[in-house]
């Protein structure tokens, strides 16, 4: 079942507490409470970043960022951040939503290729939004 009353809009900073809280189920990497309106201004001031929610009635169940690299040949590429749906809003297509959104987004800023980063048991997700498995991706933790 696909929901059908999804918005989809540019992040706002009235709901970045609920986007932190929803990225915790991929990552466990949190910010004090108290960082938060510093954290928004750097944020919010990056013109190659473009972040979405996902809003069912005026309540955040998705996330997803595109962030703009423009090439040393000059081409732009996208790369795909922190796609996340809520766990009592998954498969109703709101990650997939997320990503069309995000496609278009790349699209009109003339990237050549969109990438993602995932892990292996996300793969079927993607491969059915029309991403391909193309290399390795690795990672150093600081």
């Amino acid at each position: 079942m696909t929901e059908k009353n999804i918005d989809i809009i540019p992040i706002q900073k009235k709901y970045m507490h609920d986007v932190i809280e929803l990225v915790q189920s991929i990552s466990e990497f949190k910010p004090n409470k108290d960082e938060y309106n510093s954290i928004w201004m750097s944020y919010n001031n990056q013109t190659n970043v473009h972040s979405i929610v996902a809003l069912i009635d005026g309540k955040v169940v998705g996330y997803g960022t595109l962030i703009i690299e423009t090439k040393i040949r000059g081409g732009k590429l996208g790369h795909i951040e922190d796609i996340v749906s809520h766990n009592d809003f998954r498969k109703k297509g709101i990650g997939k939503a997320i990503l069309e959104s995000l496609f278009e987004i790349a699209l009109d800023y003339g990237c050549y290729k969109v990438a993602l980063a995932c892990m292996e048991h996300n793969m079927p997700f993607y491969e059915k939004c029309s991403y391909e498995f193309y290399g390795f991706s690795m990672q150093r933790f600081i």
